[in-house]
């Protein structure tokens, strides 16, 4: 098959076809006008197309014209246009009290019923006080209703997420709880096997029962299943997306869309968010796109507050900008960024530590040794490269911080993980140098270890007996992993294009990790800077507001050819229902309008002799 046979799809002069997944699903009818201009006119933009052609030919000019149609689609939205319920979406805003906010998006065929109190026992009982957020969430769920929960890190959403997984089992219903990363799909699975034993995993490494009625899994299997027309999605009731931000990702968030447009609109969802400033639009969407109710419950309370320290690289002390009431104070960032002045070379200390230098690695040990010595462990030190985290993991391995009893737990517990492994992968550089860190309360995690080390490292990270735990960026990815203190080596990190500064977003979700609710009164953040940083870009950091969700969806070879298979799927039906159109549907008919402008601008352009300089074009070109 060409590339042009491929794409055929988008040439299609005629209307698309109604296309119909379920009996709720809402029909495409596209209707296409063109617009008729007088003779004038019309004889006017032939002689101007003349010069764009390489011929006269008719199939030619009547290819160009059908393109010209279809830029002059009518964006009348009457009834049966895809689109015309978008303006007619209702917002319900229910009572609560002051910590949580809760909004239902309903679909215009949709009449607001406040929620009925749960009859009967619950399906999960929690030996604590649940917070307003979760109380208002799990409502949503005994209703049988669709709730985004949007939330800090570590402020218990994971509640939700566990009290929809007992309500579908229990009415023998079955339920998919998809992650972003294997390493969470991991830690679910033990979690929640652990509970409910009817539970199965499906990752790219491994697959455990997966007939089970709970089955954990990566979005990108979900997705497979979906196009491959797998019988577990007919029989899904719920489905949970836990880091559903994660839908932004540029390579990844597309995977996110396309899950959730394939779903059947009889399946309801739990979607798990740190906080995101537009989780109302996210709802909107959802609640269009599956014709069903959708909730939103949001809360910006944090359990355990946080002070933010930024330690200017070279000096001796920790310079405290942010307190628990989010105050900035500029005055000891000024006193930092004079102690960065003073210091001079050693604040370049991290860029010359990644030429092989030890600064970097001095400037970790000395906040790691400090962290350590105020009793503020576990830390998580968090690195933008591989390389790096094992860099620091092998200079601060010169401390030790495990007692005698916890060497002989953590060597217990990884020889019995390994001996999973055959002989040969016993042998791995990896497997050997890893434990005498292990054995010290040193960890280190990043996608370039085996999976099997990974887990082991979870494990023991979550029993205590790791101490400080160099990660890269992918651990603050819903892994319930919170540590006392949060250690950012670096300010900046290389997103494949630059090296940029860290977004507000990144650093709100990594320094979530910080702060352990039940154990720990304030969680400690500690950045490094090892250049000079005005305050506003300080303030932008560390007291930015979260990264909106917004649409990465692209169209993909890989998804066109999946779609090809899929009958009565077509990518133009994707397009219509992606979150990326549906944020920008609202702007189209402003740019009909610009385009319209430029055209009429076009056209009345009059050029002299247009005919003969046509001509002479032509000989032009055949010469």
């Amino acid at each position: 098959m060409s590339d042009d046979a491929l794409f055929d799809v988008f040439e299609q002069d005629e209307p698309s076809a109604i296309v119909e997944v379920t009996e709720t699903t809402l029909s495409i009818q596209q209707t296409t006008t063109t617009i008729i201009n007088d003779n004038n006119t019309n004889t006017n933009s032939k002689d101007k197309r003349i010069l764009e052609e390489d011929d006269d030919d008719d199939d030619n000019q009547t290819d160009f014209n059908s393109k010209r149609s279809r830029t002059n689609q009518s964006m009348d939205t009457g009834t049966g246009s895809f689109f015309d319920n978008v303006s007619r979406m209702k917002l319900h805003t229910v009572e609560t009290i002051e910590s949580c906010l809760h909004e239902v998006v309903l679909p215009p065929n949709f009449e607001y019923v406040p929620l009925k109190p749960l009859v009967g026992p619950p399906a999960k009982e929690y030996k604590f006080n649940l917070d307003p957020f979760q109380r208002e969430a799990i409502s949503c769920l005994q209703n049988n209703q669709s709730v985004l929960v949007s939330a800090h890190t570590s402020a218990g959403k994971t509640v939700v997420a566990e009290y929809a997984v007992a309500m579908a089992l229990r009415e023998k219903q079955r339920v998919i709880y998809t992650t972003p990363i294997k390493a969470l799909s991991n830690q679910k699975y033990r979690e929640l096997h652990e509970e409910f034993k009817d539970v199965g995993l499906m990752t790219g490494d491994v697959t455990i029962n997966p007939s089970a009625s709970c089955l954990i899994m990566t979005t990108e299997i979900l997705r497979s299943m979906l196009y491959r027309g797998s019988e577990i999605t007919r029989e899904v009731a719920w489905v949970i997306f836990d880091e559903i931000h994660y839908l932004r990702d540029k390579e990844r968030g597309v995977i996110w869309e396309e899950t959730i447009i394939l779903l059947p609109d009889n399946v309801h969802y739990v979607f798990l968010s740190a906080t995101i400033p537009n989780a109302k639009q996210f709802a909107e969407w959802i609640s269009f796109l599956h014709n069903q109710p959708c909730h939103v419950v949001y809360t910006d309370v944090r359990p355990v507050p946080l002070h933010h320290y930024i330690y200017p690289a070279g000096a001796d002390g920790l310079h405290l900008v942010v307190d628990e009431t989010g105050k900035f104070r500029e005055d000891n960032f000024s006193a930092a960024m004079a102690t960065l002045r003073d210091v001079g070379d050693a604040a370049k200390g991290d860029k010359r530590g990644r030429r092989g230098g030890f600064k970097a690695e001095t400037n970790v040990f000395k906040i790691v040794k400090m962290i350590m010595e105020r009793n503020l462990a576990p830390v998580i030190v968090f690195s933008f490269s591989k390389k790096d985290c094992e860099s620091y993991a092998c200079a601060i391995a010169k401390l030790d911080f495990n007692s005698d009893d916890e060497k002989r737990l953590v060597e217990e517990v990884f020889t019995n993980a390994i001996d999973l492994l055959s002989d040969e992968d016993k042998k791995l550089p990896q497997i050997n140098t890893v434990l005498p860190l292990l054995k010290k309360g040193v960890g280190i995690h990043h996608s370039g270890l085996l999976p099997i080390i990974k887990e082991t490292i979870e494990i023991l990270f979550g029993e205590g007996l790791i101490k400080a735990l160099f990660a890269t960026e992918t651990f603050s990815m819903g892994l319930n992993m919170p540590a006392r203190t949060v250690l950012f080596t670096a300010t900046r990190k290389f997103d494949g294009k630059e090296l940029r500064w860290i977004t507000s977003g990144e650093y709100i979700q990594m320094s979530g990790r910080a702060g352990r609710r039940g154990k720990d009164d304030r969680g400690i953040v500690v950045l490094i800077i090892d250049e000079r940083m005005s305050p506003t870009t300080a303030k932008e950091i560390v007291k930015g507001k979260a990264d909106p969700l917004n649409s990465s969806f692209k169209l993909t070879y890989n998804m066109v050819l999946n779609l090809l298979r899929v009958e009565g799927i077509n990518p133009e039906f994707m397009l219509e229902r992606s979150f990326y159109q549906f944020q920008h549907y609202s702007t189209i008919p402003a740019l009909i309008d610009k385009l319209k402008n430029c055209e009429q601008q076009y056209e009345s352009i009059k050029i002299e002799n247009e005919e003969e300089v046509a001509r002479y074009y032509k000989l032009k070109k055949e010469t």
